[in-house]
């Protein structure tokens, strides 16, 4: 199929040569290099785009960590702190929090008495840890936030991010999203059922992922 498209494109062009050569408004001096380069450039162009390649995570990356309740972002407990900063310091990625201080400055201002909260709390997350410089934005949460199906209250396809459609959502203690903070597109979904102590369990299945998605896994340079 792609040699008779380029035989065909070639079969044009060298017709459109050959009427040109023979107009009488023909420029005197154009020269047999002129006529013959669209002939090149239809030989060398593809008809169709080759398929990209399965994109990965920048290695060295920024990632926001960012803990929902009930959908809104909160300040992490300590003992779930504790544990990022652990894989931070063995990962090749850089861990931070997103702070929802930070938050503010991307959520509309709604009046005190009879307004309409913001609907759309998760790509307000994302679109504050991309003003923070974060390549990625880990948003995870319990309870309500790890449902069957949803996250952080909503059907997945609610929660205005890229999502695979074969991308499965189980219910489980705590469930969490890597997520591209430029393109909102979903890297993966993780879940952990052991969160008594902390979320040392969700954040080895973090770096399983990044060790996955990056060439190099291995820990940061100190």
């Amino acid at each position: 199929m792609m040699k008779l498209l380029i035989a065909t494109a070639l079969t044009a062009v060298v017709f459109a040569a050959k009427t040109n050569a023979f107009s009488p408004h023909m420029n005197e001096y154009k020269t047999v290099e002129t006529v013959q380069a669209p002939i090149k450039e239809a030989a060398l162009t593809k008809p169709f785009a080759d398929k990209l390649s399965t994109p990965t995570l920048k290695p060295g990356a920024t990632i926001g960590i960012a803990r929902l309740d009930k959908g809104r972002l909160i300040y992490a407990p300590m003992n779930e702190l504790r544990d990022w900063a652990n894989l931070d310091l063995r990962s090749s990625a850089t861990f931070a929090p997103v702070s929802p201080a930070a938050l503010i400055r991307n959520i509309p201002e709604v009046p005190m008495m009879g307004g309409r909260d913001s609907d759309n709390k998760l790509d307000e997350i994302r679109l504050t840890a991309s003003d923070l410089r974060m390549d990625y934005v880990l948003i995870y949460g319990m309870g309500q936030d790890a449902q069957w199906g949803s996250f952080a209250g909503k059907a997945l396809i609610n929660t205005g991010f890229i999502i695979n459609g074969d991308m499965v959502s189980p219910r489980a203690s705590t469930k969490a999203m890597l997520v591209d903070t430029y393109t909102g597109k979903v890297y993966g979904t993780l879940t952990s059922d052991k969160v008594e102590f902390g979320v040392s369990e969700l954040t080895d299945k973090v770096e399983t992922l990044i060790n996955t998605l990056t060439a190099k896994g291995s820990a940061k340079t100190v």
